[in-house]
C-alpha cells in the first residue's frame, strides 16, 4: 500500500498536501495530537485488551476475595521476569539476504525457579526497495523509498532449569536459583571464550589454561550436563519500511565553466545584441552543445525510517529430558506482527497470538513412524498485547559515485512498552478432548486453529451459541489467567552498503551489491500490577476474575 501511494503521487502537486497528512497520522500514532485530535497519554495504550491500563473490556469491580491455595484453576507458577540479549548480524549480497541471531534469555518463575535458555539461528531470503523524488514532501526530505524482504530461518538451543533449591520460601528459592543462573552463564561466557581463541603456537597450553579459569566460575549445580530442554525453531519473517528523505547536490564546476565559456563565447561575437538577443542566444547555444545538464549533481542523500512493519511465523519444538515434564515434546507456533511510527520519538506495538501442545516424546515418535494419530496432553493459548513509545531514530546517508552508492546507516535508542498478555492452559485427560485438540491444531472439522485462535478474555464469559467444541473445552476446564508486564528495551544499530541505481523520471529503482547490518537489543520485562486468573464456571456461565496469589506472592528479583 505504501508503494502504491509513493508511485502515485511522484512527480504530482500532491505532495504538499500529503507532506500534511502524513505529518498528522504519525503524530496520531505517536500519540499526540494528530494535527487538532486530543491524543493520549504517552505510552499509554487506548481500547486494548482486557487486564491492561483501562482498556476496553478489562475486567471490572475488581477481582474476588483470594482463593484456596488447593483452587484447580489457579496455575502453579506465572513469569515474573525475563532479561533477554539478542545479537543479530544480516549479509547481503545483491538481492540474497543471510542472517544469523544469538538470543540468551533469563527468566524468572513464581515458583521459585529460574531458566537460563540460549538459542542460535540462521537464515536467507530475498530483499528489494524502490525510491521516488516526489514534490511538496519538504517537511520528509523531498522523497521516499520503500524496502521489504523475506527470510526464512532455522535454529537450535538449549534450555536450563535451576530449581535445586526448594523449599516453602519461594522468595528465598528465587535469589538462590537466580544466584547459580547468572554463575552458570558465566560460566558459559567463559567456556565459550576458550573455545573461539585463534589457533597458535601454544594453543593446547592455553587452552588448559584458559579451560581452568573457566572451571573456576562454574556454580554448585551440575553445569556440564545437557541442557534439560533442547530446542529446534524454523521462523519466516516479512517485513518493509518506508524512510522519508532526499538527495544533496554540489556544484558541477566543470559543467558550469563550459557554460560560462559558451556564453562569453556569444556575448564576444554579438557585442550590438541586446539583452534579450544575447540571453536567446546563449540559451539555445548551451542546450545545444550542453544539453539539459543541471550546473549540480548529485553527490549522496540521508533519510530517516518513519514507518516500518513486520509478519513473523514461528514454530519451536521443544524436546525435555530432564524434570517434571522429561519426555515431553512441545510444539510452540507463534504468529506476530508489529510496527513502528515516528522519528526521534517512535511509537510501536505487537500483536502475538501462540498455540504450545505437548505429547509423549516417545508415543509421538512412534505414532510418526507408524503414520498413527497423535494423543496431546496439554493444550496452551496465548495472547498478548504490547504497545508504547520511546526515544530512538535510524538514519543513513549515502555518497554517489556514477551510479554506484555507498550507504552508511546507524540509529539506537530506548522504548518503554506496556505487554499485556493472556493464556488458557489445558490438561487434557480422556481420549475424546484429545481428539478434539489434534483435529482442530491439524485443520479439521468446522472450527481450524489456522482460522480462529480463541482469546483466552472471551472464554471468561458464557459460551455463545456458535462456539466451537475448543472453545467451550477451554471455557469449562482450562486455567486462564491475565498479566501485565513493564518492558525496557535498549538498542542500537549499524548498517553499511554498497549499492547500484537506475532512474527514469521521478522513480529511482535500486539495490544493494553489499551490505552488512548490525542490531544488538537488550530486553527487560518485569511484571506490574494485580495479577488475576478466573475462577471455576458460574451458573451464568461466566467465570469471574480472582487474585493470582501464586503469582504474586513472590517478587522478581532485579538484575
Amino acid at each position: 500500500m505504501v508503494g502504491a501511494v509513493v508511485l502515485a503521487i511522484a512527480g504530482t502537486a500532491l505532495g504538499t498536501d500529503v507532506d500534511h497528512r502524513l505529518i498528522c497520522q504519525v503524530e496520531r500514532m505517536a500519540g499526540g495530537g494528530g494535527c487538532g485530535g486530543k491524543g493520549n497519554d504517552a505510552g499509554k495504550p487506548t481500547g486494548g485488551p482486557p487486564g491492561g491500563t483501562g482498556g476496553a473490556g478489562a475486567p471490572t469491580g475488581g477481582p474476588g476475595a483470594p482463593p484456596p491455595e488447593d483452587d484447580p484453576f489457579q496455575p502453579a507458577k506465572c513469569l515474573l521476569s525475563s532479561d533477554e540479549t539478542k545479537d543479530t548480524v544480516v549479509v547481503q549480497i545483491l538481492f540474497i539476504k543471510i542472517s544469523a541471531s544469538d538470543q540468551v534469555k533469563v527468566q524468572q518463575w513464581s515458583d521459585g525457579s529460574v531458566t537460563l535458555e540460549r538459542v542460535s539461528t540462521r537464515g536467507g531470503g530475498v530483499t528489494g526497495s524502490i525510491s521516488a523524488s516526489i514534490p511538496g514532501l519538504k517537511n520528509w526530505g523531498g522523497g521516499a523509498s520503500l524496502g521489504g524482504s523475506y527470510v526464512k530461518s532455522s535454529g537450535s538451543g538449549g534450555q536450563w532449569m535451576f530449581n535445586s533449591h526448594k523449599s516453602d520460601d519461594h522468595q528465598a528459592d528465587l535469589e538462590q536459583n537466580l544466584k547459580d543462573a547468572k554463575q552458570f552463564a558465566d560460566f558459559l561466557k567463559a567456556a565459550e571464550k576458550c573455545r573461539n581463541k585463534p589457533p597458535s603456537a601454544h594453543s593446547t597450553e592455553l587452552g588448559m589454561i584458559c579451560g581452568h579459569i573457566a572451571d573456576k566460575k562454574k556454580p554448585p549445580v551440575d553445569p556440564e550436563k545437557a541442557p534439560d530442554v533442547d530446542i529446534t525453531k524454523t521462523t519466516t519473517d516479512v517485513s518493509g519500511d518506508v524512510s522519508f528523505g532526499g538527495k544533496y547536490a554540489k556544484d558541477d564546476k566543470k559543467l558550469k565553466s563550459l557554460k560560462d565559456d559558451i556564453a562569453a563565447e556569444i556575448k564576444r561575437t554579438n557585442p550590438k545584441a541586446s539583452s534579450a538577443e544575447l540571453a536567446d542566444r546563449i540559451k539555445k547555444a548551451q542546450d545545444t552543445l550542453v544539453g539539459s545538464a543541471p550546473d549540480t549533481k548529485g553527490v549522496g542523500g540521508a533519510s530517516t525510517t518513519g514507518l516500518s512493519g513486520a509478519l513473523s511465523k514461528e514454530v519451536v519444538v521443544m524436546r525435555t529430558k530432564t524434570g517434571p515434564d522429561a519426555g515431553k515434546v512441545t510444539f510452540v507456533y507463534t504468529f506476530s506482527m508489529n510496527g513502528s511510527a515516528g522519528v526521534g520519538e517512535k511509537s510501536s506495538g505487537t500483536h502475538m497470538q501462540q498455540i504450545a501442545v505437548t505429547y509423549d516424546a516417545a508415543a509421538y515418535d512412534n505414532e510418526v513412524k507408524n503414520k498413527a494419530p497423535h494423543h496431546p496432553e496439554k493444550l496452551k493459548v496465548i495472547t498478548s498485547e504490547e504497545s508504547g513509545n520511546g526515544p530512538g531514530i535510524n538514519v543513513s546517508g549515502s555518497v554517489n559515485t556514477g551510479p554506484v552508492t555507498i550507504d552508511v546507516g546507524a540509529g539506537g535508542g530506548k522504548s518503554h512498552t506496556r505487554l499485556h498478555t493472556e493464556s488458557a492452559e489445558l490438561t487434557l485427560t480422556d481420549d475424546q478432548d484429545r481428539t478434539a485438540v489434534e483435529d482442530w491444531i491439524r485443520g479439521r472439522g468446522s472450527n481450524p486453529a489456522d482460522g480462529h485462535v480463541p482469546s483466552p478474555h472471551d472464554l471468561t464469559e458464557a459460551p455463545a451459541g456458535t462456539a466451537g467444541p475448543i472453545e467451550r473445552l477451554l471455557h469449562d476446564k482450562s486455567q486462564i489467567s491475565s498479566l501485565d508486564y513493564n518492558v525496557n528495551t535498549d538498542w542500537w544499530n549499524a548498517s553499511l552498503g554498497i549499492g547500484f541505481g537506475l532512474s527514469a523520471g521521478s522513480v529511482g529503482v535500486g539495490f544493494k551489491l553489499f551490505g552488512i547490518d548490525v542490531t544488538h537489543e537488550k530486553k527487560t520485562q518485569t511484571i506490574t500490577g494485580n495479577p488475576t486468573y478466573a475462577g471455576a464456571p458460574q451458573v451464568d456461565g461466566s467465570r469471574p476474575w480472582k487474585p493470582f496469589t501464586k503469582c504474586s506472592d513472590t517478587k522478581p528479583i532485579s538484575t
